[in-house]
């Protein structure tokens, strides 16, 4: 019989090589394990602006394209507190969407950044500089009955009420976007009056006209500019005979002048659907329809919405 001791010496030594044989191979094999690690986890969180200007003009709506992994969604542009959000376009896992700029943005350079949510915060992925240029917009100077801008006290009520409800309702923010594919015009008819004019009423300035006006025959119908819900279908003192589409998003698109209005509030519209027919109610001076378009409050030329372009894959297509 041997002595223990010795044979569990011998074997320790053997057990012990071995171990040593598989540690250096997991020594050399780490850092290549750690650098793959390090490429999926920077893979999965590269996220890069494919398409936005880098100057952009005051009142303009701009594409906004960012390619990064599909996995990691949902995903937005934040740009002086508003949020506009991307969507994922297959099949080349680009995310998209549109941002609107205020008419009134001061001229300056900002800090845009892309951003997800991850369990309630705000995790950044994209950070990148966006310079604001000054547009001229102009100026429009008319001359109106005093009784249409020179307001008593009860008319002017009226119209401040009217103000706060239509800024809460601009400020409303629905999570699914319900347009689909490229804006239309609402109605063909000669542009008579031009976004942003800063305009002079009886000598007297006024607020900047937020839509465009397109002169039209009187009856003449107007649909929708894309598909939506309709939550508002009113008269108001300005805007005379009015209906407004929540696109989703805080997208809004608004149709006013109308001579009648043949919209059901709360209910899904389509792109192309009769909202009604032209007119010349509230504050006219003849037949027109003044559309206009909001994006999470921004003001935004509506032409500026149908010059935009995009790749045959992406979610603007028709």
């Amino acid at each position: 019989m041997g002595d223990p001791i010795v044979c569990f010496s011998k074997n320790g030594v053997n057990f012990m090589k071995i171990l040593f044989r598989h540690f250096l191979k997991l020594f050399i094999f780490m850092p290549c394990l750690m650098m793959l690690a390090g490429t999926l986890a920077s893979d999965e969180n590269h996220f890069r602006v494919e398409s936005l200007p880098g100057v952009v003009k005051q009142g303009e709506v701009y594409l906004i394209r960012v390619l990064g992994p599909a996995s990691v969604k949902p995903i937005y542009a934040e740009f002086r507190g508003a949020r506009f959000p991307l969507d994922l376009s297959e099949p080349k896992g680009a995310h998209e969407g549109l941002i609107g700029i205020d008419m009134d943005t001061p001229p300056s350079t900002y800090e845009m950044k892309i951003a997800k949510k991850d369990q309630g915060r705000d995790v950044p992925l994209v950070q990148l500089s966006l310079k604001v240029e000054k547009t001229d917009f102009g100026k429009q100077i008319l001359t109106l009955p005093s009784a249409m801008v020179d307001l008593d006290r009860k008319t002017l009520e009226r119209v401040h009420q009217e103000e706060k409800r239509l800024n809460g309702l601009f400020h409303g923010f629905r999570e699914e976007r319900l347009w689909r594919g490229a804006f239309i015009l609402p109605v063909e008819g000669e542009l008579s009056g031009a976004f942003g004019f800063r305009r002079i009423i009886n000598g007297q300035p006024r607020s900047p006209h937020t839509g465009i006006d397109l002169r039209a025959k009187e009856g003449t119908p107007v649909v929708a500019s894309n598909s939506g819900i309709v939550v508002l279908v009113e008269a108001f003192f300005f805007s005379g005979k009015s209906v407004i589409i929540d696109h989703g998003q805080g997208f809004y698109s608004m149709y006013f002048h109308l001579s009648e209005t043949l919209a059901e509030e709360g209910k899904k519209v389509e792109k192309g659907s009769l909202l009604g027919r032209v007119g010349s109610t509230g504050r006219a001076t003849g037949p027109h329809l003044h559309w206009g378009i909001r994006m999470n409050g921004a003001r935004v030329d509506p032409l500026s919405l149908l010059k935009i372009r995009t790749h045959p894959e992406n979610l603007f297509q028709q």
